[in-house]
């Protein structure tokens, strides 16, 4: 079977005492001095002022900022290399989704420090099989829980501290992972609230909301606590942390359930088409906003792409203006309107009963291998690999260049073969 390479992180709790919590802390404070700083000289940086970039060997070298020479120098590089990186995103011209200026770090949210895969660092770390690691700069070793083995090159190593007081090591290797053999079946899958996915094939995952509902209760009950704190008091601070604690709960159960799911699809399909939705649209509605966040449909989205890309997969989005639900997948007849309250109806033109997401995730498999089949197809001709009359099967030529769905549904499919990629008509 074959195999690719592809970066992969793993993920494990660390356990330090109160002396190398202490440690942790004070380096987590530096590397965030050092990035506020990189960033409050970014913003305030003039083309035509006296200031310049700022680097963090700069402000080592500052007498009242000598402390900074106590960490490991490695954190404040990486550190620096973070900031730039952002800036470098701000400026894209390419980039498709435009993001903000550099945001501060504060305190009260996630601490993170990375180390570079160097020699010393990979010698500190191939204990971590024996229970333990030892980080740069300090004296004792840090007790960890390996869940699971890994193998493939390291590449880096980030520690970071979440709200919840909580420390993990997170490890981006470099490994080969062996593509999952073809199933030559293909899903298109509908984002939901009533039932979180819902698959061309007729079958429906319930709501991850379903089984948290205790969790959910203890949340309410510790917020309400949290807003009754002096602002200040060890008090509140106790009580911040224990919601920070069931809030990781809660991702933590969430997470769990959709590397099911996601894992499921890739093992079980060749290609999975997903509708692309404009959540921040859809928040702005203040009845559906909160079951709309708990259903986090981005997480499970990025677990299925990156998924897919592991495992030789195809992975399309479709046009988030596709009218999936309001068309008939049957005839193509599309209605006027369907409101959300209704989650079955009868197509006027051919007298077809749906349901109302299942017919969604049909048309939204039919609109993703037509996609897939006409970026292939303008692939290969610009690549002057094939003309058009090789590539497009003759009772398929009709629908080369429409867009809209006809009587017939396209039924084109990208089949993925262990060495080779063809196109496959059911």
């Amino acid at each position: 079977m074959s195999s690719q390479t592809i970066y992969k992180s793993y993920k494990f709790r660390l356990y330090p005492d109160a002396d190398q919590a202490h440690t942790l802390a004070v380096w987590f404070g530096c590397v965030r001095f050092v990035k506020n700083k990189l960033i409050s000289n970014f913003n305030s940086w003039s083309f035509e002022g006296p200031n310049r970039p700022m680097t963090e060997k700069m402000l080592k070298d500052d007498p009242e900022l000598a402390w900074l020479k106590e960490v490991p120098a490695v954190i404040l590089q990486q550190a620096r290399m973070d900031v730039d990186e952002t800036k470098k995103q701000y400026f894209s011209k390419t980039r498709k989704k435009k993001i903000g200026r550099p945001k501060y770090k504060k305190r009260s949210g996630r601490q993170s420090m990375r180390f570079p895969a160097s020699t010393t660092v990979i010698k500190s770390f191939e204990a971590i099989k024996d229970g333990f690691i030892k980080l740069p700069k300090m004296d004792t070793p840090i007790d960890i829980v390996v869940h699971q083995e890994f193998t493939g090159r390291p590449v880096s190593f980030t520690v970071s501290r979440t709200p919840s007081m909580e420390y993990y090591v997170s490890i981006l290797v470099e490994e080969e992972v062996v593509l999952k053999p073809a199933s030559h079946r293909e899903v298109g899958i509908d984002l939901g609230l009533t039932d979180l996915i819902i698959t061309s094939d007729g079958i429906k995952f319930q709501r991850v909301s379903k089984q948290l509902e205790k969790a959910n209760q203890l949340l309410k009950k510790a917020q309400k606590k949290l807003a009754k704190k002096e602002k200040g008091s060890k008090a509140r601070e106790k009580a911040r942390i224990r919601v920070a604690r069931l809030y990781a709960r809660i991702t933590r159960i969430r997470n769990d359930y959709y590397h099911n799911i996601s894992t499921w699809l890739v093992s079980n399909y060749d290609a999975i088409y997903v509708e692309n939705l404009n959540v921040n649209g859809m928040l702005k509605n203040h009845r559906m906003a909160r079951a709309i966040q708990e259903a986090a449909w981005s997480t499970l989205v990025s677990m299925i792409s990156y998924k897919s890309n592991w495992y030789g997969k195809t992975f399309h989005q479709i046009d988030r203006w596709y009218p999936s639900s309001k068309t008939c997948n049957c005839c193509g007849h599309k209605v006027d309107k369907l409101p959300l309250d209704i989650r079955e109806w009868t197509c006027p033109n051919c007298g077809t009963h749906h349901d109302r997401d299942i017919n969604a995730a049909i048309n939204i498999k039919n609109q993703g291998q037509l996609d897939c089949y006409e970026q292939l197809l303008d692939q290969f001709q610009s690549d002057g690999t094939a003309d058009r009359g090789s590539m497009i099967p003759a009772r398929l030529e009709k629908y080369a260049s429409k867009t809209e769905r006809s009587k017939t549904p396209v039924l084109v499919g990208i089949g993925t073969d262990e060495d080779t990629r063809s196109l496959v008509v059911y």
